[in-house]
């Protein structure tokens, strides 16, 4: 007997890993084969990033000799908007209403423009649901799922990286208890996965190993590819402190140059680690495991563990799989930390994971449609081929079984035609009755649509030494509020009244009851102070950069001197700041006087 293969293609933003298994007798699994191709070239770069893939792709396929196979596919996280929403209780068949209500909230893009998936996380006995939300745009999907199609593989779906990577972890460390960080340094981000119990949370930092081969390009003023050679060949991490610096000034200045790029990445995990605890209601990790390419640099290691005061380890995807006679094993234990994704999808065909969430472009969706409906037109085909050999043997009756049959279709056409009347009705009078929901359903979003805008500016400052003063609308850079205050007097004294009405109630147009001007209120200003302290202004710079994460205002593509107005030092006990803050378009406010 055979033994059952499963073949798994990891499709990372700067590479494609390929890897065959096998189910060993235990139930576990036995690696038969692997090969890895890395993309060149900087990722910056628009339009390349498919036409690399592709080629990576087939010297992986033709490595493993897996063309025409159906592989399980994951790819990186990048593209991928993933978030943790959490839901009230209610009951199962209400779930998937709910959860499409909430992608369209939480999605930045158009909900008929992405692929989008969910899954129940945590203990069903919960109280609250947390549901685990992802979402890509359909177009980037369906380049890569032609990628694979055109290198002559069978595409069934994608999983997504990180959640490979946590039922890895599941896989292979069912023994540890506590709560683990897995830090998974790709070349375009950093994902922080918490593992706590049956409990996960995870974080996207867009830092990679990328940016330190930026930084390396720019400090030596050289062109992408010679930083990134410099990175491979001499690159470590600078232990700092009281260890000299290595007697090669181009090496010690690369390695200077990773480090500093490292205590970034250090600084966004204590922010998350914060709030993994605060937010979450988690636990401190007891233990870190370093995952990714870029763990490979040396001594970082050892940076992580002065940085985060806990043990730290290499994450080993093949601590419970066996590496079969055709591979090398001492090569393969020095890539364990960068297998985890491939061990995490290939584990799924052994058991249902831990998290089972696939993102199936369309062609994909049009197959297993296909599929559903196949046994049901096999079976038409078959009663077809049937009736035609009655037909054929019975052809001396076939006037008469024509007629009778004529006369059956005219009766069953006359009672659907019943009954299609009765549902047009019936699809007439839902109508109207979703048209009458509709106005319940938006009072109740923009009832809390601003204390959610409140609340995402207190949360995102994640420090007390800053505080906001004062917050007002602006319309065309100019505040309102004056004007409002001004107005309200002189009405008070008239006997009249100032009204400000929501967009689409009668505000648009040539002015408001009083005949006055039109405006958009499309900005909030926002000023504060902020303590003395260590970094000074910078923690100002550090809530903006946390802003930048808020879907509540128009902050992409903005440079941080149009956002932050003024950021003072210290005088004697305080600094002033200010910053301003635009609306998104469908935010914007219209305010008659």
């Amino acid at each position: 007997m055979a033994e059952e293969r499963i073949t798994t293609i990891n499709l990372g933003s700067q590479h494609v890993a390929g890897a065959v298994f096998s189910k060993s007798p235990g139930g576990g699994l036995a690696l038969r084969g692997y090969h890895r191709s890395d993309l060149l070239g900087d990722p910056g770069a628009e339009g390349q990033q498919i036409g690399q893939m592709k080629m990576a792709l087939s010297e992986v396929i033709g490595a493993l000799k897996i063309k025409g196979s159906e592989p399980k596919l994951v790819i990186s996280g990048q593209p991928v908007f993933i978030r943790f929403v959490k839901l009230p209780p209610l009951d199962l068949d209400q779930v998937d209403q709910i959860v499409e209500f909430e992608a369209q909230q939480q999605v930045p893009f158009p909900i008929n423009e992405v692929v989008w998936n969910y899954q129940l996380m945590g203990d069903p006995e919960d109280i609250d649901v947390e549901v685990l939300l992802a979402a890509i745009k359909s177009d980037e999907l369906g380049q890569i799922d032609d990628a694979v199609v055109a290198g002559g593989l069978k595409s069934t779906g994608f999983q997504v990286a990180p959640m490979t990577l946590f039922n890895s972890f599941r896989f292979n460390y069912p023994d540890l208890e506590g709560t683990t960080l897995i830090i998974d340094i790709g070349a375009r981000t950093t994902n922080l996965i918490f593992v706590e119990g049956t409990k996960m949370f995870l974080r996207s930092i867009k830092i990679g190993g990328i940016d330190i081969t930026r930084a390396i390009a720019k400090e030596f003023n050289v062109d992408f590819q010679d930083a990134e050679q410099r990175k491979i060949a001499d690159g470590f991490v600078a232990l700092g402190g009281p260890y000299a610096d290595h007697e090669d000034p181009v090496i010690a200045g690369v390695s200077k140059v990773i480090r500093n790029s490292l205590t970034r990445l250090h600084s966004e995990i204590m922010r998350t680690t914060n709030f993994y605890r605060s937010q979450q209601g988690g636990s401190a990790p007891e233990l870190a495991l370093l995952s990714g390419a870029t763990v490979g640099l040396p001594f970082i290691r050892e940076f992580f563990a002065e940085k985060l005061n806990i043990p730290i380890d290499y994450f080993n995807a093949l601590r419970n799989v066996t590496v079969g006679g055709g591979v090398n094993k001492e090569v393969i234990a020095t890539q364990a930390h960068t297998l985890g994704e491939i061990v995490g999808a290939a584990a799924a065909g052994l058991t249902s994971p831990p998290v089972n969430l696939e993102l199936a472009p369309e062609s994909v969706q049009k197959a297993r449609e296909f599929q559903k409906r196949k046994p049901a037109l096999v079976l038409s085909t078959l009663t077809l081929a049937g009736l035609l050999g009655a037909l054929g043997l019975w052809y001396s009756k076939a006037a008469d079984l024509a007629e009778q049959k004529s006369e059956s279709l005219a009766t069953q056409e006359k009672a659907l035609s019943e009954h299609s009347a009765a549902l047009k009705d019936l699809k007439s009078q839902l109508d109207a009755i979703e048209a009458k929901k509709d106005p319940f359903v938006d009072a109740v979003t923009n009832r809390a649509y601003w204390t959610a805008v409140f609340n995402d500016l207190s949360q995102r400052m994640d420090t007390d030494l800053m505080w906001i003063t004062l917050l007002e609308p602006l319309a065309q850079g100019v505040s309102v509020t004056e004007d409002m205050v001004s107005d309200a007097a002189s009405a008070a004294s008239s006997g009249l009244t100032l009204e400000t009405q929501p967009q689409g109630q009668g505000a648009a147009g040539g002015g408001g009851q009083d005949g006055g001007d039109s405006l958009l209120i499309d900005a909030v200003r926002i000023k504060g102070l902020y303590r003395s302290n260590d970094r000074g202004a910078d923690i100002v710079v550090d809530y903006l950069a946390n802003l930048r994460e808020s879907t509540f205002f128009d902050l992409e593509d903005r440079s941080t001197n149009e956002l932050l107005i003024k950021a003072d030092p210290v005088v004697q006990y305080s600094g002033q700041w200010e910053m301003v803050l635009p609306l998104p378009e469908g935010a914007r406010i219209p305010y008659t006087k």
